[in-house]
């Protein structure tokens, strides 16, 4: 058993529990232990888009982390709290009120190659142990700025407007605005909140986050684990689902064998990057080339 399922997660349940959940179920609807996890993080607050790797599709995660991700986020102004997200304990109240023309104002400084500093409340290692551990304990994680791609951040809601999350209204606070991200793997929204309140010259949180889109999976072709737990096999999506904008080099059964024996070929066709590989229409693993020759990198 190989694929993705395109789970639409709950709010209240880490990434993890999730992956454990989906791999019991399938391990009742196959009658074997199933491989699986989850491609890219999502806080326990958070709701949406958490695809699951199935069996060998696992081996893909390395690409998947490179693919865009879309957030529809609320972010909350004049407050804060220890987590930077409504799942926190209030350290400072008494901000400015902000505007959307103040906003508009700060976002080219947050769009681009930036380097972001992680939240306090995040699983970065340090020395052998995850930040969160040592804010939980009253410590200061010394944690590291990283390089993070902010393709764009676009206001959709502001205070006294509703605006509407996968089929949920909700009313905007005072002081609270609505944005749709776009971003590379790595970004921490919570983090952009923190970094937008300090350009206004005041302090700010998440008060809800929704992952719309990983990649090629989008929330409107995601399934709730209820649902999934239904009919597990009809939600498995094949391994190519994550691979559509890969050329394809086709071999037929000869090449094939000596491909998937660890044998190089010749290929003289050039690509550009990555591709796959498909053997008498069965994509069989990631292709690259060297000086000529091409050889089966990742196995699928």
């Amino acid at each position: 058993m190989k694929g993705f399922v395109n789970i639409n997660k709950p709010s209240g349940m880490t990434s993890s529990d999730v992956v454990v959940k989906v791999r019991g179920i399938l391990k009742r609807a196959s009658g074997a232990k199933q491989k699986t996890g989850h491609l890219g993080t999502l806080d326990p607050l958070a709701i949406g888009v958490l695809p699951i790797a199935v069996g060998n599709a696992t081996r893909l995660f390395d690409y998947m982390q490179e693919k865009t991700k879309v957030y529809i986020a609320t972010f909350k102004f004049g407050e804060t709290t220890d987590t930077l997200d409504r799942g926190g304990i209030v350290t400072c109240v008494g901000g400015k009120t902000v505007s959307v023309s103040d906003i508009e104002s700060v976002l080219p400084s947050l769009v681009g190659e930036i380097d972001q500093i992680p939240p306090q409340y995040s699983a970065k290692s340090i020395g052998g142990r995850r930040a969160y551990d040592i804010a939980r304990e009253g410590g200061v994680a010394e944690l590291k700025p990283k390089t993070v791609n902010i393709r764009s951040i676009e206001i959709i809601g502001a205070p006294d407007s509703q605006i509407v999350i996968h089929n949920e209204k909700r009313e905007m606070e005072q002081n609270e605005f609505a944005f749709r991200i776009v971003c590379g793997s790595g970004t921490y929204i919570r983090a952009i909140a923190r970094d937008m309140a300090a350009l206004l010259n005041t302090v700010g949180y998440m008060t809800s986050l929704c992952r719309v889109q990983s990649g090629d999976f989008l929330i409107e072709n995601s399934v709730d684990l209820k649902e999934f737990e239904s009919e597990p096999l009809k939600y498995l999506m094949s391994i190519d689902t994550a691979l559509k904008e890969y050329e394809t080099l086709t071999l037929d059964a000869i090449d094939g064998e000596k491909v998937l024996n660890g044998v190089p070929i010749r290929c003289e066709k050039a690509y550009e990057d990555r591709f796959t590989v498909s053997i008498e229409g069965q994509i069989v693993g990631i292709g690259e080339i060297k000086d000529g020759y091409m050889r089966i990198k990742t196995r699928l």
